[in-house]
């Protein structure tokens, strides 16, 4: 058989953080001596748009922070509000509910221990800031048993090639016999099949595929299933 690879997105597919910077966030209003109900869908999905830009690279963790205080925490005194301050605040309570929110995603440790028994290399490749995916992947997972790529660090985001060029790089296969497993379909499935990997869509919560994007090369409802996909390949 050709040799063949495998790489995982983590969040929402090898682990669950259970909305861990959100969470952070209102921690942070809190100690700034604001009132901020997360778990409140409206306020939750703002934060959700607060959060995207600086998730996608396009600024930077202090711009974020601040903009959070000026417009979620009227409350704050000016003195507490100082940017990079406020940035090195949020970063600290992340780290800290690492160990409380983070847990490996169901059948996930069965199914990298399933696909390494197999001879059959692994790879994470996942957006985010680096050190606290890190955290995140070492308590979910463990030593993980092959190259852990995090966008913040190779300076390359999903969907883009140049991301899924560094996985394929580092396990060592054509990009024809690797295969992406993840649960977002236009960054995850679209970005892996456009770079021309065989996509698998991990799709949990049995969820219809979005028109308009290339279909996956596969679709997963729990991880267990996936050593067995793969052999039959």
């Amino acid at each position: 058989m050709t040799e063949i690879a495998v790489g995982f997105d983590f969040d929402h597919t090898l682990g669950l953080d259970h909305g861990l910077e959100i969470r952070a966030l209102g921690i942070l209003a809190h100690r700034l001596g604001g009132r901020l109900n997360v778990d409140d869908s409206h306020t939750h999905h703002a934060l959700e748009a607060l959060l995207r830009p600086f998730r996608n690279a396009e600024e930077t963790m202090a711009v974020m922070a601040a903009r959070f205080v000026a417009t979620m925490v009227p409350e704050a005194k000016a003195s507490d509000a100082i940017p990079e301050t406020l940035a090195g605040r949020f970063r600290e309570i992340c780290y800290d509910l690492v160990g409380e929110l983070v847990e490996p995603m169901p059948g996930a440790l069965e199914c990298i221990q399933g696909l390494v028994a197999d001879g059959i290399p692994v790879g994470i490749l996942t957006n985010g800031w680096s050190e606290l995916q890190e955290r995140k992947i070492e308590h979910a997972l463990g030593k993980f048993p092959g190259p852990v790529f995090v966008s913040d660090t190779i300076g390359a985001y999903k969907p883009s090639g140049a991301a899924f060029r560094t996985l394929e790089t580092a396990l060592g296969v054509d990009a024809s016999y690797l295969w992406y497993v993840g649960d977002n379909p236009a960054i995850d499935v679209a970005g892996a099949c456009a770079y021309g990997l065989r996509a698998v869509w991990f799709n949990r919560d049995g969820h219809a595929y979005p028109a308009g994007l290339p279909p996956p090369t596969a679709e997963i409802e729990h991880l267990a299933v996936l050593p067995e996909l793969i052999r039959g390949t």
